[in-house]
Formats: structure tokens, C-alpha cells, sequence
């Protein structure tokens, strides 16, 4: 039992070997949602490092200096306005496809859109438009 466990989270490091889709997606999420209210705060970028890092998979697949210049990137983008949202959009489609990439990019989306203790309107917008894109409905996901 425990065999097939093991085999069934490495397998998922095994996927992700030389792809990076899945943690562009992610981010790409985080940086919109953290920009939705037109503020990125300290708050934010420490949660989209929590959960990136959260999640097993990604954590196993890429090293620290990865992740933090994805996230980096990410936000950059989210900074750049019409431009830079846009190609976030994009990141986010790479995923959308699979549905439990994309339960992973939604899931981060919403705990960074919760990290400074309230989902503000404009957030909420981020996360109906990300969930349609990903053919997910949020409120099967909202806690």
C-alpha cells in the first residue's frame, strides 16, 4: 500500500522533469491574484513562496533559485499591466488542459487571494475568470 504511495508522488516529480508549465501556472495565478486590488503586498509574495514550496511536486522538481525567480518573473509580469497580465493569462492556458495541474493553480490562487485574511471583490473577479479558463467551478473549491 505504502509502495504504491511512494510510486504515485515520485511519479509526479517524474512528470514534471524538464517541464516548467506547471510552476509558470502557478505563479502566473499567484501574481494576478496578488495584483488584482492593483497592490502587490509583502504578504502576498510570502504566500505565493509558502505555497509554491507547499506543494510537494513542485518543491521536489525544481530547486529554491527556481521557484523564486519564477515567482519573481511572475509578479514582474503582473506589474506591467495590460501587457504583462496577458502573458499570464497564457501561462495559466499551458495547464488548463489538466485538471489536476490545474486544481494546483486555483488552489494557490485562492490561498494567496486569502493570505492577508479577506478576498477582496476584485480578487474574487481573478478567481472566477482564473476557475473559467480552467473549466473548474470555484465554488467547489471555496472552504
Amino acid at each position: 500500500m505504502f509502495g504504491k504511495l511512494k510510486e504515485k508522488l515520485s511519479g509526479g516529480a517524474k512528470r514534471m522533469s524538464g517541464r516548467t508549465d506547471l510552476l509558470e501556472a502557478v505563479c502566473a495565478s499567484a501574481a494576478l491574484v496578488a495584483a488584482a486590488d492593483g497592490d502587490i503586498d509583502d504578504i502576498e509574495i510570502e504566500a505565493t513562496a509558502n505555497a509554491v514550496t507547499a506543494n510537494k511536486v513542485l518543491k521536489d522538481s525544481f530547486s529554491t533559485r527556481e521557484i523564486e525567480a519564477c515567482i519573481d518573473s511572475m509578479l514582474a509580469r503582473a506589474q506591467g499591466r495590460r501587457v504583462g497580465k496577458i502573458g499570464l493569462w497564457k501561462e495559466i492556458e499551458d495547464v488548463a488542459g489538466n485538471h489536476e495541474d490545474s486544481e494546483i493553480v486555483l488552489l494557490t490562487a485562492m490561498d494567496i487571494a486569502d493570505a492577508d485574511g479577506e478576498v477582496d471583490p476584485a480578487e474574487i473577479k481573478v478567481l472566477e475568470k482564473l476557475a473559467d479558463k480552467l473549466s473548474l467551478k470555484l465554488s467547489d473549491y471555496d472552504a
